[in-house]
């Protein structure tokens, strides 16, 4: 439907019979036609059918008293005694808890007059997805509101972001796991992600002989609150983000805030026993080590779910990847493989080259960017990659290898016939290493991106490669088309 901005009576006829709902331009007959403006019409919406002062000066709008396109135009006008009434019951709403007895005007009229500070325990059971979510939301949190992240649910929004603050906020000292239960069972229908930013320290011990709270120099790790009863109890939780860190510590930072105990990783793999529905699961940016994280897989392998793991920008070094090359053969669901910026090496490299080779890997996307792996890494992936059916992406960007791995990545891709974007930026290839690459690829007829920036191949090669990869782009799409 197109609209054009027109005089006033056209604006009059506009806003008093027509409301946008989600961009959508609806009859009020489908409406609760109570609701008021400045919630069933964005804002910007509603400056630009604003008048002009122009119009507002005809004779026919001067003398006009109903000015339906003014949110204010009834504010001296007494309000009707079902109005009064809806009122009453908004502030007496704990107490007279009748929503579902009043008419559907009537109830929108509630949920906008509503105040959104109401307990969950009274709100969450009564109340559905809609216009109070909406406020109860923007009042909260002036940004990040983008309700197209939570499946455009108003409630999921609010219910995930509140349950992530909660976490956030709350002290080892401060876990009470009855109060944490109640909680979860009242969020977990509607909670698909949780993204946790940080989790605080538990209180610095004191020193006997000093009036200073300090941490002690000698202690390593520290126990957070447990994570299993969140995991466990949030039924339909799909991706599970976290990260072992403390924000906006200023000058009370310690190292000792950026780390975590074994404790915490046995009882987050406990909750991944229980998370039938998980599909993602994230720890980054932490101190996650080899012996952590082989904790960790014992989890993981019983959870059949999981089908994206992301590690990223942690300390997981060759034992670390030896252990995640085993899940790899072993787990039947898992599809991506994040392991960027951590410390494996070329041993490391070659246990996931090994998974690769077996026939059960389910494996499309693999990420080893910037970890230095070198020239015998990228070799034994190559060896793997030559007759292995998987992955379909794989990321080898800033991972210290040269021009004679070059050499390799062309003979793999002359008998590769299942990657289709390879990653090899930021390493030094030279002369040697581009004419390989390029000779290679004129022999594949899958892969559809290679990244080759800051590897000093030349333009003759680089262009080349652009015509071998355009071909086999424009054979895939002729494939996809039949």
């Amino acid at each position: 439907m197109r609209l054009r901005k027109a005089d006033g009576h056209t604006q009059h006829y506009f806003i008093h019979h027509f409301t946008v709902v989600n961009r959508t331009v609806l009859p009020r007959s489908q409406v609760c036609v109570n609701m008021r403006v400045p919630h069933t019409i964005p804002h910007n919406t509603s400056l630009v059918y604003q008048s002009s002062e122009q119009t507002q000066n005809l004779p026919g709008e001067v003398n006009r008293t109903l000015r339906a396109e003014d949110v204010t135009w009834d504010k001296e006008i007494p309000s009707t005694l079902a109005t009064l009434c809806v009122k009453s019951l908004a502030s007496h709403f704990q107490e007279k808890r009748v929503l579902g007895e009043l008419s559907e005007e009537d109830q929108c009229l509630l949920l906008e007059t509503l105040p959104t500070d109401l307990p969950l325990t009274l709100t969450v059971p009564l109340i559905r997805d809609g216009i109070y979510w909406k406020r109860s939301s923007q009042n909260r949190w002036k940004s990040m509101n983008d309700v197209h992240d939570y499946g455009n649910s108003w409630k999921r929004h609010y219910l995930e972001r509140h349950l992530q603050e909660h976490i956030e906020k709350l002290g080892p000292e401060n876990f009470v796991q009855s109060e944490i239960e109640s909680l979860v069972q009242l969020c977990s229908p509607y909670v698909k992600r949780l993204s946790i930013q940080q989790l605080q320290a538990p209180q610095p011990p004191e020193f006997i002989d000093g009036d200073h709270c300090e941490w002690p120099t000698e202690v390593n790790s520290i126990d957070h609150i447990s994570l299993q009863p969140f995991i466990k109890g949030l039924v339909n939780l799909e991706e599970l983000h976290v990260m072992f860190g403390v924000r906006g510590c200023g000058m009370d930072f310690a190292w000792i805030l950026f780390k975590f105990s074994l404790v915490d990783c046995i009882n987050i793999g406990l909750g991944l026993n229980s998370a039938n529905c998980l599909k993602t699961f994230r720890i980054h940016r932490s101190t996650l080590d080899d012996a952590r994280v082989s904790i960790l897989l014992q989890h993981i392998m019983r959870n059949t779910t999981i089908n994206r793991l992301d590690f990223s920008h942690c300390e997981i070094g060759d034992q670390g990847a030896l252990a995640i090359g085993k899940l790899l053969t072993v787990h039947p669901a898992l599809e991506e493989l994040i392991l960027c910026n951590n410390k494996i090496g070329a041993a490391g490299a070659n246990g996931l080259a090994c998974a690769l080779s077996h026939i059960a890997s389910p494996l499309k996307l693999l990420d080893l960017r910037l970890n230095h792996i070198g020239n015998q890494g990228v070799t034994d992936l190559c060896s793997a990659l030559a007759n292995s059916e998987h992955p379909q992406e794989l990321i080898l960007a800033g991972c210290g290898f040269t021009e004679e791995t070059g050499i390799k990545l062309g003979q793999m891709l002359q008998h590769n016939t299942t990657l289709q974007a390879l990653d090899i930026s930021n390493n030094n290839l030279g002369e040697v290493g581009g004419e390989a690459l390029s000779h290679g690829i004129k022999d594949n007829t899958t892969l559809l991106r290679l990244d080759y920036r800051m590897t000093g191949i030349t333009q003759e090669d680089a262009s080349s490669i652009n015509m071998s990869l355009k071909s086999n782009t424009n054979r895939y799409r002729r494939k996809q088309e039949c």
